[in-house]
């Protein structure tokens, strides 16, 4: 998926949100050597990290996320990466690997997901740690009502979402208003597409690649149940 278009956007909705900050903060700062993130976006992560003496490697395909990460951390020790997750050779290993956010729910495809997968392994120093978080898919509630998804600086955003349960994938189309000069409203659109993971098709594919994969329901190791918004994961190399 081409973020370059959704970067204003996702700028300003998600400018604020800091659930798992701490929770890649704890296990940055016990890993020793740089972090590697994938699909880093703006930096929200990778910047707070750096902000705290870690060194990270932020891997973006898109050029607008990663320009606007650039800036915001241009004295900051983090060293941009225009490269797919699913393709990129660094000639590096680290010993933490982290993808926030539901970075992997862009993985559309199981030749995505197995490159993915084969990639980080790659890269994984011995001992190391592979972490992310995705949505839990249990939550899911798409029944196609427009809804208030909230409002930035002046930019008031509906969404509405399309669930695809036979292809595991969810569509939500934002709608974002804006007054201009004069008065008028200019009304922008954007669609966010997402491949979700179900509990036992990650352990499977963590296992596959020769990870041991540890879940929690939450950032400070809330056990997982239907109702935990995240599933919450860190995975060893043990084969």
């Amino acid at each position: 998926m081409d973020y370059d278009e959704l970067a204003d956007l996702y700028a300003r909705q998600y400018r604020d949100y800091k659930d798992d900050l701490e929770f890649y903060a704890r296990l940055a700062e016990q890993a020793e050597g740089p972090v590697l993130e994938l699909g880093a976006g703006q930096g929200r992560v990778a910047l707070y990290l750096a902000r705290r003496g870690v060194r990270v490697w932020a891997l973006e395909p898109s050029a607008a996320m990663r320009s606007r990460g650039e800036e915001a951390g241009r004295d900051l020790p983090v060293r941009w990466l225009a490269a797919d997750m699913r393709d990129f050779d660094l000639r590096q290993r680290f010993p933490l690997i982290i993808a926030p956010f539901n970075a992997l729910m862009h993985l559309y495809t199981l030749a995505d997901q197995n490159a993915a997968l084969e990639r980080v392994a790659a890269h994984l120093a011995a001992g190391g740690v592979f972490a992310f978080d995705l949505y839990n898919p249990l939550r899911i509630r798409a029944d196609g009502a427009l809804r208030l998804e909230g409002r930035y600086d002046g930019l008031e955003v509906y969404y509405h979402q399309e669930h695809h349960p036979a292809t595991q994938r969810l569509l939500t189309h934002y709608l974002a208003d804006e007054a201009v000069p004069g008065g008028a409203l200019r009304r922008r659109r954007y669609t966010l597409d997402q491949r979700y993971f179900t509990r036992y098709e990650v352990e499977r594919w963590l296992a596959a690649a020769g990870f041991e994969g540890r879940l929690a329901g939450g950032f400070y190791g809330e056990p997982f149940t239907p109702n935990s918004p995240w599933m919450v994961w860190t995975a060893r190399r043990v084969s």
